[in-house]
């Protein structure tokens, strides 16, 4: 019987260190997985001496976002024309912003694993630990070390199981914060349910079990993402859009979280509830200050991601028979204004004040994002047919 090759992606800018790659590969060895592949998906440079270091351990494709030719070659010879390789490897944000979408990036990965005929591909971030935060106080904390392979092959051999994923220990993503109108913000960016979190707790997530409560889910998380590339006809790619606003681009998030909902209209995605730890903030234990200018940085990049993802993703829960809440855009749009005028002034900091300028422009550019979504929908699904070709 043919072994499974099995893959980890990681998409990151610059290949400049080891962690967390050469820790998730100690786990491995430690739980005595055999891993074929090591696919690092970066935009900039790569630290020779690092990559020599994995390549003694693992097979390593290094894929450059915007520059591949090796992965353009393939697509080619599988009999994608030029315009149909440029949707699914083109970069055109980066020559004039420096920017990648999400989106395209991790699409790098998966083409690759398709190319190195991977059947199991395991996607961690570079702030991702194969490990889980178990306990946390002012005075100490400690973690407990989990199979992280095997535990997703567990689910992911299963029938009908395309897709594994769960969510995070650590530090939520949103500081704690809280100011007048802030609800009004939340709610204009459609995160009106972290109001609660954000206003009344500054501990991290901990979990002292785990793979306890699994469960079906629309919800991936692209930092502890497994997936059955064998699942050929089910597999979409990954999608999220950009908006050029004042001269200045941003890139709109979620492209894990429309990427769930494609897969769950054929096949199953199942919540493993193993949450790996997420060290998002970079200096953990310390407490995340939302004054820190790194930290107000990514709160304010964030707010424009999701006002960038949510026209679209509202659509596609529309389209996918999905649960979804009615989205009022005028009454979301109204609370936007006064939130985002009252953060402004609560952290001195003008670049809120671009957020419902930039709500109106998403909806403005929906049209364009659908058409660009069904545009890389039907090559991929040609991609596809090809690959399926070429392996049977």
């Amino acid at each position: 019987m043919k072994e499974n090759v099995k893959a980890f992606g990681i998409i990151t800018r610059d290949l400049n260190k080891r962690e967390p790659i050469e820790i998730f590969l100690e786990n491995t060895r430690k739980f005595k997985h055999q891993m074929q592949h090591l696919i690092v998906s970066y935009e900039d440079e790569v630290d020779n001496s690092i990559l020599d270091s994995f390549k003694k351990q693992i097979k390593v494709t290094a894929v450059k976002r915007g520059h591949a030719p090796f992965l353009e070659n393939y697509l080619s010879k599988l009999g994608l024309t030029e315009e149909e390789v440029m949707i699914l490897t083109g970069t055109p944000y980066k020559n004039d912003y420096g920017l990648i979408s999400y989106g395209t990036s991790r699409n790098y990965v998966l083409l690759t694993a398709f190319m190195l005929k991977v059947d199991y591909l395991f996607f961690f971030d570079s702030d991702i630990y194969p490990k889980i935060l178990t306990h946390f106080t002012d005075d100490s904390f400690s973690f407990t070390e989990i199979d992280f392979v095997g535990s997703h092959l567990k689910y992911l051999k299963q029938k009908d199981v395309v897709l594994t994923t769960s969510d995070y220990s650590g530090y939520y993503i949103i500081p704690k914060m809280n100011f007048p109108h802030l609800k009004d913000l939340l709610y204009g960016v459609q995160k009106e349910t972290a109001f609660d979190k954000i206003t009344k707790y500054n501990d991290p997530v901990t979990a002292e079990t785990y793979l306890q409560k699994v469960i079906d889910t629309q919800k991936a998380l692209g930092g502890n993402l497994a997936i059955n590339l064998n699942k050929i006809n089910v597999l979409p790619p990954f999608f999220s859009s950009a908006m050029v606003m004042n001269d200045e681009c941003f890139l709109g998030r979620g492209e894990d979280t429309l990427f769930g909902p494609e897969i769950h209209k054929k096949a199953r995605c199942v919540d493993i509830d193993l949450p790996v730890f997420h060290n998002c903030f970079g200096d953990f234990p310390k407490k995340p200050s939302i004054f820190l200018e790194k930290n107000l940085d990514r709160f304010f990049y964030a707010c424009m991601g999701w006002i960038i993802r949510n026209p679209f993703l509202n659509w596609l829960r529309q389209n996918s028979n999905m649960k979804y809440d009615v989205i009022e855009i005028s009454s979301r749009l109204k609370a936007l204004k006064i939130g985002s005028r009252a953060a402004a002034e609560y952290f001195n900091d003008d670049r809120f004040l671009m957020l419902p300028a930039a709500f109106e422009l998403s909806y403005q550019k929906l049209a364009n994002d659908i058409w660009n979504f069904r545009r890389l929908m039907k090559t991929w699904k040609k991609f596809m047919k090809l690959n399926l070709q070429e392996h049977s």
